[in-house]
């Protein structure tokens, strides 16, 4: 009767060790999902969706009106970039179901880790039911030698019986929960693939948009009821931008000019006062400015670096016969041709002037290396500095593309001196550049 008893209170002990682990282990918090960033970014999506329908219709009215092709390629240039917005943001919401499903594996792993074990725990019980029989649990009660042992014994047939009832609860709570774990596992995929057809779908759109871009330019002549008007616009937008650049390099000289006043200034009364305080009647200022600070590199003289990684001149500075239409017949640059999205590097140390986009320009940016030397680079798909901004050389700015008048993807790379454009080619050893046979 005794080791009977042993017997029970063992398995008792044994099984409630089994469901405090148990317990534990559905406790066990779970690092949250990040559903809430993608409605977010799907949020973001639907209001771009929202911008490139309005230029949809932008673009469908300038087309149905026979507006300057130099307008329509703007707006096309404009939905171009809508649409590499949204491919960016479907990307970034592809990347958050990556991490959501990283973080649903690890939970269905867990859940399912906790199936296996109440299973276990449920399988032990059913043997030890099994072994020990219904019989032996009412022999057990009634074979007490008193009415007090007789009470404890109930209490210890209440307690296995409570927990039988808790460790089939908890193997049911465990099952459902692995089936709706599964269930939210298989539904994030569903969307992640819907997802990824979208971006393919966007992808084909985005090359469709730039190749009816650049053929719009490229056939200016034939679809240009005057091209006169055409070039006239052109013309204007590139003056225009030329104009910008000019009027920010004057303002940036002026600039410098003035912080280079006040440093001799600031230089002068702290010469004058060591002195007083020296000799009590010296004063005045002894030297230049250049012989206290010494003299600034001319960084667009001789040091710059090469802009993109392709060495490919599609286009030399100078007169040539215009071989895209709306083009200027004297190309104040240099075009080098190279892939879409290849960065663009900063030639050297200075401060941007520009960054914009102009109809026959594209996006551009310009960069000031002093107060009379500036490096423009022209048609990016995208830039990624601002005006004010310091960049240092070999910095990335942007990346290539084909905004603006272009019919295809490449850089049009300028220096300018004094507000005016020299060949840029002068700064190179040519003999590490290929050239066109056209250019």
């Amino acid at each position: 009767m005794k080791s009977q008893k042993l017997f029970v209170r063992i398995l008792c002990v044994i099984l409630a060790l089994l469901m405090i682990s148990s317990i534990v282990m559905m406790v066990i918090p779970v690092r949250a999902v990040t559903e809430s960033d993608l409605q977010i970014l799907a949020e973001k999506r639907a209001a771009l969706e929202q911008q490139l329908s309005d230029q949809s219709e932008v673009v469908q009215s300038l087309t149905a009106n026979h507006a300057l092709i130099v307008d329509r390629k703007s707006a096309l240039d404009k939905q171009i970039a809508l649409n590499r917005e949204s491919i960016a943001l479907l990307e970034e919401e592809l990347a958050a179901y990556d991490e959501l499903i990283t973080l649903k594996q690890e939970e269905l792993d867990r859940v399912q880790g906790d199936e296996e074990k109440q299973t276990a725990a449920f399988r032990v019980r059913l043997r030890a039911m099994e072994e020990a029989g219904e019989a032996s649990l009412y022999s057990y009660v009634f074979n007490a030698d008193s009415f007090a042992q007789l009470l404890s014994r109930l209490g210890d047939v209440n307690d296995i019986m409570h927990y039988d009832r808790q460790l089939e609860e908890d193997l049911r709570s465990a099952i459902a929960q692995t089936d709706q774990v599964k269930r939210e596992f298989e539904q994030i995929h569903l969307e992640q693939s819907s997802v990824y057809a979208e971006l393919a779908e966007k992808k084909q759109q985005l090359d469709a948009q730039q190749a009816a871009a650049c053929a719009l330019i490229a056939n200016l002549d034939s679809k240009s009821e005057d091209a006169a008007k055409e070039y006239a616009a052109i013309e204007a937008a590139e003056q225009e931008a030329l104009k910008a650049e000019q009027d920010a390099l004057a303002a940036y000289a002026a600039e410098q000019y003035a912080a280079m006043l006040a440093a001799q200034q600031a230089a002068a009364a702290q010469a004058a006062a060591q002195a007083a305080a020296q000799e009590g009647t010296q004063t005045g200022y002894a030297g230049t400015y250049e012989a206290t600070y010494g003299y600034g590199d001319a960084a667009g003289t001789g040091m710059f670096i090469w802009p993109v990684d392709s060495t490919y001149i599609t286009s030399t500075y100078g007169g040539r016969s215009s071989p895209t239409a709306g083009a200027s017949s004297y190309h104040e640059a240099i075009d080098i041709g190279a892939a879409a999205g290849s960065p663009i590097y900063a030639a050297a140390d200075g401060q941007v002037l520009i960054a914009t986009y102009s109809g026959g320009l594209g996006n551009y940016v310009s960069i000031a290396h002093d107060g009379d030397t500036a490096t423009r680079y022209s048609h990016m798909t995208s830039y990624i500095v601002q005006p004010g901004e310091y960049v240092t050389q070999g910095q990335i700015i942007g990346y290539v593309g084909a905004t603006g008048i272009a019919t295809g993807d490449h850089l049009d790379f300028a220096i300018t001196q004094g507000g005016q454009s020299v060949d840029p080619l002068q700064y190179y050893d040519q003999s590490y550049l290929t050239f066109d046979p056209t250019a």
